[in-house]
C-alpha cells in the first residue's frame, strides 16, 4: 500500500473549516478530494454499521445494517447528474471501483450468506412488489432472499475498516503523488472518539468560529434556523452541538491527534497558525503554492461581521449565553 496519512478537517457548520483545507492543499505532497467524505458519521455509515454488527448485534438487525451501508456506498460511488440518482462520484475521483471495494470489505467481515424470508424483506416493497410476493406465497413459492450473517468482534471490525479506508484512497495518493490525504468532514467533532478510530495514521483539525459571526452568517444566508425566534434557537443549537467539547478537552480525548483552531486566526495570526499546523502534523513540506488557494486577506470581510447585524439585542443575548465560545 502507498505510504500516506490522513488529515481530517472538520467544523460545526459555518465555522470556517474550508479555509484550513484550502491552506493545507497549498503544501507540497498534500491534497484531497474537493467533496466531503462522510462515510464514518453519516446515517448508514460506519458508526451505524459497527453499532449493529458489534455493539448491538441481533439476528436480523445486522443484515439490514449491511444492506443500508452498501446502498449508501452505491450513492458515494456513482456520478451525479440531472437525470441520475444522487451520487458523489468517488469511483471517478479516487481512481477505483468504490462499490467493488465496499463489497469486498463487507465480505471480509461477513461470516456467511444464507436464505430467509422475514418481514424486513417486505416493509420497503412497493405495491407491485408486495403483490408479487403475496401471489408467490399463495402458490407456496418461496420468497426467501439472501441474507448476511456477520458477527465480527471489535478488533476484527476495526482492523478491516482501517484496511478498507486505506485501500479506498491508495490509488488516489499514488496518482496525486501525495503523502497526506486531506478529508473534509470525515470525523464528527461531536463524536471524535467514535469516528476517529476508523482511520489509520490520522490527525484531526477542528475549526471553530466566534458564535456571533456564525449567527450573522446564518442570517445572511437564510440558513436552517429560520427567522422566528432565531437567536434563541441558535443559542440552543450552538450549545448542544458543542456539548461534548469541554468533556473531550477535560479528559484529553485523543488530544495527541486533535488540533483545535479558530477561524479568525487564519487571518489575524496567519504565520503563527501555519506553524501550529506544521508542528501538529509533523511536516516540513514546502509551502510551494502559497496564497494560490487561500489568501488570508480573503477572509478579512468574514471576521467581525456580527457588527453589521441590525438586531444588536440578539448579539447581546449571544454574548451573554455563549461568552466562553467568543473569540479572544
Amino acid at each position: 500500500m502507498s505510504d500516506f496519512e490522513f488529515i481530517c478537517v472538520s467544523g460545526y457548520g459555518k465555522s470556517g473549516s474550508s479555509a484550513c483545507i484550502s491552506l493545507l492543499k497549498e503544501f507540497e505532497f498534500v491534497d484531497g478530494p474537493n467533496k466531503e467524505f462522510r462515510i464514518a458519521k453519516d446515517p448508514h455509515g460506519l458508526i451505524d454499521l459497527e453499532s449493529s454488527l458489534v455493539e448491538n448485534w441481533e439476528f436480523i438487525r445486522h443484515n439490514t445494517a449491511i444492506n443500508d451501508f452498501l446502498e449508501y456506498c452505491l450513492m458515494l460511488s456513482r456520478n451525479d447528474g440531472v437525470f441520475r440518482k444522487t451520487g458523489k462520484g468517488f469511483s471517478e475521483i479516487l481512481y477505483i471501483d468504490f462499490m467493488k471495494e465496499s463489497i469486498e470489505y463487507i465480505n471480509r467481515i461477513n461470516n456467511f450468506m444464507y436464505f430467509s424470508d422475514t418481514m424486513l424483506h417486505r416493509y420497503r416493497l412497493n405495491i407491485l412488489q408486495s403483490f408479487k410476493q403475496r401471489l408467490r406465497s399463495k402458490f407456496d413459492l418461496s420468497n426467501a432472499a439472501p441474507m448476511y450473517f456477520s458477527r465480527p468482534n471489535e478488533e476484527d471490525f476495526l482492523m478491516e475498516t482501517k484496511r478498507y479506508l486505506k485501500r479506498v484512497f491508495e490509488n488516489y495518493a499514488t496518482n496525486k503523488n501525495i503523502r497526506k490525504v486531506v478529508l473534509n468532514q470525515a470525523i464528527s467533532p461531536t463524536n471524535i472518539k467514535k469516528s476517529l478510530k476508523y482511520f489509520d495514521n490520522e490527525k484531526l483539525i477542528i475549526v471553530d468560529r466566534d458564535p456571533r459571526d456564525i449567527y450573522a452568517t446564518m442570517l445572511k444566508e437564510g440558513s436552517f434556523l429560520g427567522t422566528e425566534d432565531s437567536v434563541h434557537k441558535y443559542i440552543e443549537w450552538h450549545l448542544h452541538v458543542r456539548k461534548q467539547v469541554a468533556h473531550d478537552i477535560d479528559t484529553a480525548v485523543n488530544q495527541d491527534k486533535v488540533l483545535r483552531l479558530n477561524f479568525e486566526d487564519f487571518f489575524l495570526h496567519y504565520s503563527g497558525t501555519i506553524e501550529r499546523i506544521k508542528e501538529f502534523l509533523n511536516i516540513d513540506f514546502t509551502h510551494k503554492n502559497k496564497n494560490s488557494r487561500f489568501n488570508p486577506e480573503s477572509i478579512r470581510s468574514h471576521v467581525g461581521i456580527w457588527r453589521e447585524i441590525l438586531d444588536q439585542d440578539a448579539i447581546l443575548q449571544i454574548e451573554k449565553k455563549l461568552k466562553s465560545f467568543q473569540y479572544g
